[in-house]
C-alpha cells in the first residue's frame, strides 16, 4: 500500500486495507479503498501518515502537555504566521494548540473532553516567545505584503508550506527579529505587481501548483473583513497544500478554480474551508467529483487529527415490527459542517440531553471526522441514546452536490457530476468512510440522477438508503430504488425551518393516508433556527394525540429497512425484531448488535459457531461478516476458515458458502438465493491463536 510518511513514525504499524472476498467485481472495487487504523495509531510518536484512499492525513499522538495560544492574541497576519508554525511543528508531533476564546462551546471544552493538557496560553506580551521556542523546526520565512491584495496571504501560505517556512509580513518579521528569531527570507513575494485574484492564483498555478499536495486544497478567505486567517491552515501548511480564494460566481474566477480541481482526482482528493457562496463553490468542486468539508471556523485540526482513531460506533437497537403505521424519519441538518460539530452542535447536544432519547432523531455528521477529529465523533457516539441515529451530511464523504435544484449566481439548476468515473471515485471514497464511521444512510443535496444513484448502489455496499430533495419546483426529483436494494427517498420538506411548516405538512400527509399500508415520510429540520430537539418532541406528541397509535418516529437505519421489508426488497434480517442469535459459547448477541466495536469471541476448540433464527422462512441472498480487524484490532486475528449453512427447519442443513484462508476484514458475499429460516456460521479454523472472533454478521433477505 502506498503511504506518505514524514518523520520517524516510531511504533506505527500502518493502516490496513479492508477487502471483501467473494464479491462480484463491482463489490470488490467498492471496498478496495477501505481503511481502518490499527490500535497502534493511538501511540504513534512522530510524523504524518497519509495512505492512499484516506481523505485527510493522520497526525501523531499529541504531546502530554501542549503549548497554547489564543487566536485573540494575534493580528490577522500573525494568525497566518502562527497557524503555519502550528502546522510545521505539529507535522512531527502535535505540540501547539490554537484556542478560540470566543468559541460558543467554550475555549477549553474540547481539550478537556479529550484529555489534552496545556499550559497557560501565550498572550500579547510573550507570544513571540512561542515562535522563538520552535523556530528551529522551520526552514525560514516567505515575505509578503497584503496591502496590494489580501490574496498574497494565500499565495504566501502556499509557498511557505512548500518550503517548510512561515508566511510573514515585514512587520511580523521585524517583531520576530526583535525577539531574537533570525530566520532567513527564503522567498520574497513583495516585488510582485499582481493585483487581481485571477492574476495571483494563475501565478500560483503556473509556478507552484506542480509541487503542491494534490489530495487536499484549502479554500480560505484572506481579507480583513470576516477573513479566515487560521482555520485549518495548519493542516495545509503541514502537507504542502495550496490555499486559494476564488469567487465561483464570476466566470473568470470560476475558470481558474476549475483548473485546480481539474488536476485533482475524484476519490483521492478533498477540499477544506468554504466559498464565497455555498452553491457556486460546491457545484464547482462537484463537477470534478470532489467533496468539501466546510471548515472555515474549525480550529486546531492538526491536534485533533492525532487523537485516538478507534471509532466507538454505537450499537443499533432492533428495528420495530412492521405495522400499518406512518413512519417518520426526521433528519437534523448541518453535520457535514465540521466547524458545526466542533462548536454549535456541541452546544445543542449538551443542552438538550434531558430531551434527547425521547423520540428517534437522525443527526447528520461528517464521516471525515474519523480523520480530522475522531475524538469529536466519539464524543457524540459515546453520549448518544438508542434513539439518536447518525447519518452522513450531504452527500457522503464531503459535501457534494451532484445535481442542483436551486438557481443561484454561479450555480444554475442542473446536473454537475456528469462523469461516471468521477462519480464512481467519490462514491467509492464515501463507502470507505461509511465503513470506518459506521454510518449507513446518506443525505444527498440535492438530487441524484439515475447514473449517480447507480454509482451509490454499486460502490456503497454498506448503504441502507439515501434521501434526495429539491429546493425548487423540479418535477424530475423523485424517489426510486437503485439496484433492487437502495431506496432514494424524496424528502417531503427539505430544510424545514419552522414548527408550523413541518407540523402542517405532516398533518396533511397523514390525514389523507388510508392507513391500509405503511406510510414513509422523511423530513429535514433546520437546526440553526426553531427546530431544536425539544420542538421536535412537541411535534411528535402533537401527532400522537391527533393520530393515536398510527405515527412512529424512527431511526434512519430502521426507516430504510422497514421500507424495504414493506416493499418486498432485501433488508438486514439481523436487525429484525423476530431474529434471535445463539452460539456456542460466548455472547452471540454481540455479533448482531449493529457495531463492530464489540466482538463475539470463543476460545474453546469445539463448538465455535453462530446461529440465526429469523422467526420464519426468508429468501436469503447475501451475508456480511465484519471480522476483528474492523474494530481497530490486528487484522491477523480475523477468522481464517468458516462455512455458511442454511436450513428451513433447523434439522436439515445445506452449505451456502465456504471461506478458506481469509485475511480480509470484511467478507461481503452474494450467495445463490435460498429459502431458509435458519443460518449458521461455523468456524472451521479460527486462526493462529485458536480463538474465534466475529465483530458483526449481517444477513440480507426478504
Amino acid at each position: 500500500m502506498k503511504e506518505m510518511l514524514t518523520g520517524v513514525n516510531r511504533g506505527y504499524a500502518g493502516l490496513f486495507l479492508l477487502m471483501a472476498s467473494g464479491l462480484t467485481e463491482a463489490g470488490r472495487c467498492a471496498l478496495e479503498n477501505l481503511h481502518a487504523p490499527f490500535e497502534a495509531v493511538k501511540n504513534r510518536a512522530e510524523g504524518i501518515v497519509w495512505p492512499a484512499g484516506q481523505a485527510l492525513p493522520t497526525f501523531a499522538t499529541p504531546a502530554k502537555r501542549l503549548d497554547a495560544i489564543e487566536v485573540q492574541a494575534l493580528s490577522a497576519d500573525e494568525q497566518l504566521t502562527f497557524s503555519a508554525l502550528q502546522g510545521q511543528v505539529n507535522r512531527k508531533q502535535p505540540r501547539i494548540l490554537l484556542l478560540d476564546a470566543r468559541a460558543g462551546e467554550g475555549r477549553d471544552t474540547w481539550p478537556k473532553t479529550l484529555g489534552l493538557e496545556f499550559g497557560e496560553p501565550y498572550w500579547m506580551k510573550n507570544k513571540y516567545e512561542l515562535l522563538a521556542k520552535y523556530a528551529g523546526e522551520v526552514e525560514g520565512v516567505v515575505l509578503y505584503d497584503p496591502s496590494r491584495s489580501p490574496h498574497y496571504r494565500n499565495l504566501a501560505g502556499t509557498v511557505a508550506g512548500l518550503r517548510r517556512a512561515l508566511p510573514v509580513t515585514a512587520k511580523v518579521l521585524e517583531r520576530m527579529r526583535d525577539a531574537g528569531v533570525g530566520l532567513k527570507v527564503l522567498e520574497d513575494l513583495t516585488p510582485l505587481e499582481l493585483t487581481s485574484p485571477v492574476e495571483i492564483y494563475t501565478h500560483l498555478l503556473e509556478r507552484y501548483w506542480k509541487d503542491c499536495e494534490k489530495r487536499l486544497i484549502l479554500s480560505a478567505r484572506p481579507d480583513d473583513r470576516g477573513g479566515d486567517h487560521h482555520h485549518t491552515r495548519d493542516i495545509a501548511a503541514a502537507v504542502g497544500a495550496a490555499v486559494v480564494w476564488l469567487d465561483n460566481r464570476k466566470p473568470e474566477e470560476r475558470d481558474v478554480m476549475r483548473k485546480f480541481f481539474g488536476d485533482m482526482k475524484a476519490g483521492e482528493a478533498i477540499a477544506l474551508g468554504w466559498y464565497t457562496s455555498e452553491r457556486s463553490g460546491i457545484t464547482t468542486a462537484s463537477e470534478f467529483g470532489i467533496g468539501t468539508m466546510p471548515a472555515d471556523f474549525f480550529v486546531s485540526g492538526s491536534v485533533y487529527a492525532g487523537t485516538d482513531h478507534r471509532i466507538n460506533i454505537p450499537p443499533v437497537p432492533k428495528m420495530p415490527e412492521l405495522e400499518d403505521k406512518a413512519y417518520v424519519a426526521v433528519f437534523i441538518s448541518d453535520g457535514d459542517n465540521i466547524q458545526y460539530t466542533q462548536h454549535a452542535m456541541r452546544q445543542v447536544w449538551d443542552r438538550t440531553e434531558p430531551v434527547r432519547g425521547k423520540i428517534a432523531l437522525n443527526w447528520t455528521i461528517a464521516p471525515g471526522l474519523v480523520d480530522i477529529a475522531p475524538g469529536i465523533l466519539n464524543y457524540y457516539y459515546g453520549h448518544a441514546t438508542p434513539n439518536d441515529c447518525f447519518v452522513t451530511g450531504p452527500s457522503g464523504m464531503g459535501y457534494m452536490m451532484p445535481s442542483n435544484t436551486l438557481d443561484e449566481p454561479g450555480a444554475p439548476v442542473g446536473e454537475y457530476t456528469r462523469d461516471p468515473a468521477r462519480m464512481s471515485g467519490y462514491t467509492r471514497l464515501t463507502e470507505s468512510y461509511l465503513q470506518r464511521s459506521g454510518l449507513r444512510v446518506i443525505t444527498i443535496w440535492d438530487d441524484a440522477s439515475e447514473m449517480q444513484r447507480a454509482a451509490y448502489e454499486k460502490n456503497c455496499r454498506s448503504l441502507y438508503g439515501a434521501t434526495v430533495q429539491n429546493f425548487k419546483d423540479v418535477p424530475s426529483v423523485k424517489g426510486s430504488v437503485a439496484g433492487g436494494r437502495v431506496r432514494f427517498d424524496k424528502l417531503v420538506i427539505p430544510y424545514a425551518g419552522s414548527y408550523e411548516h413541518i407540523s402542517g405538512s405532516l398533518k396533511r400527509e397523514i390525514g389523507r393516508w388510508d392507513g391500509k399500508a405503511p406510510l414513509f415520510l422523511g423530513y429535514q429540520a433546520d437546526i440553526w433556527h426553531e427546530l431544536k430537539p425539544h420542538r421536535l418532541v412537541e411535534l411528535h406528541d402533537e401527532l400522537a394525540k391527533r393520530f393515536p397509535g398510527k405515527v412512529e418516529f424512527v431511526r434512519a437505519d430502521h426507516y430504510f429497512n422497514l421500507y424495504n421489508e414493506a416493499n418486498g426488497l432485501p433488508y438486514n434480517l439481523s436487525m429484525a425484531p423476530e431474529t434471535t442469535v445463539r452460539g456456542g459459547p460466548g455472547q452471540p448477541d454481540l455479533a448482531a448488535d449493529g457495531t463492530p466495536a464489540t466482538l463475539w469471541t470463543v476460545a474453546e476448540k469445539t463448538g465455535q459457531w453462530l446461529g440465526f433464527d429469523f422467526g420464519a422462512r426468508r429468501t436469503i441472498h447475501r451475508y456480511v461478516v465484519r471480522h476483528a480487524g474492523v474494530g481497530g484490532l490486528d487484522g491477523g486475528l480475523n477468522t481464517r476458515d468458516f462455512t455458511i449453512m442454511t436450513s428451513a427447519d433447523g434439522k436439515s442443513w445445506q452449505t451456502a458458502d465456504v471461506r478458506k484462508g481469509n485475511r480480509d476484514d470484511v467478507t461481503d458475499v452474494e450467495i445463490k438465493p435460498v429459502d431458509a429460516r435458519y443460518l449458521k456460521v461455523v468456524i472451521d479454523d479460527p486462526g493462529e491463536d485458536g480463538t474465534a472472533r466475529i465483530a458483526e454478521v449481517e444477513v440480507h433477505g426478504k
